[in-house]
């Protein structure tokens, strides 16, 4: 599992190859904060989630990049302010 993190004006979005991210706020943190958010990657779009729900692209890629940006002007401050609630729920966001 490696982590990538993305810096956003809303938002510091940790991306995994497991298939979630996390989304804390846009300001330096401790390594054992917790996020403000947990979501998954079926949330930033197809062009990055795999058939098995985890990162289908290379972590530096530019697909994953624009992903993780348009998701954070969408969603970022709310997601830090808690308005999103802790994570995700898969089944709500992947059709079945």
């Amino acid at each position: 599992m490696a982590r990538k993190p993305f810096h956003t004006p809303d938002a510091l979005i940790v991306v995994s190859t497991d298939g979630y991210f996390d989304v804390f706020a846009p300001v330096a943190r401790r390594e054992n904060d917790k996020p403000a958010y947990r979501g998954v990657m079926a949330e930033l779009g197809s062009a990055v989630r795999g058939a098995d729900g985890k990162l289908s692209v290379r972590p530096d890629s530019a697909a994953l990049d624009e992903a993780v940006m348009a998701w954070s002007a969408v969603h970022g401050a709310a997601a830090v302010r808690g308005e999103m609630g802790r994570n995700r729920d898969v089944e709500a966001v992947v059709p079945g």
